[in-house]
């Protein structure tokens, strides 16, 4: 290996550390407020009961299902129970781009995994 210029044997491992900068992030299109999945430091777990606090928002404070559907985590975890190949594609392009509606079949699958009444 060569480091610093010299033929070296051997090379220290911070040498190949650098520091970077964390910068927060506030997207304009996605919510975070749905459990992250692995976290120690949250209380909460991913739970049909936590989808059902998420998307009962919508209609209240200018949220509506898209957008609250808009979350990450909230998309990882619908992945356990839709199918990845022909549902999910159609869920993220609803959510990628807004003037593709989401059909209502899946609004309604959706809200009754989350013990909803048909509220969306």
């Amino acid at each position: 290996a060569i480091q610093e210029g010299k033929p070296s044997a051997t090379v220290e491992n911070n040498f190949f550390l650098t520091v970077v900068p964390i910068n927060a992030y506030q997207s304009d299109m996605l919510v975070a407020q749905f459990p992250t999945a692995n976290r120690a430091f949250d209380d909460r777990m991913q739970t049909h009961d936590e989808m059902k606090r998420q998307l009962s928002k919508s209609g209240q404070a200018g949220w509506n299902f898209i957008d609250l559907l808009s979350d990450f985590s909230l998309l990882l975890y619908l992945c356990k129970f839709m199918d990845v190949k022909t549902d999910m594609p159609k869920i993220c392009a609803s959510v990628k781009d807004r003037e593709i509606p989401l059909d209502d079949g899946y609004k309604i699958i959706i809200t009754s995994m989350a013990g909803m009444d048909g509220s969306y």
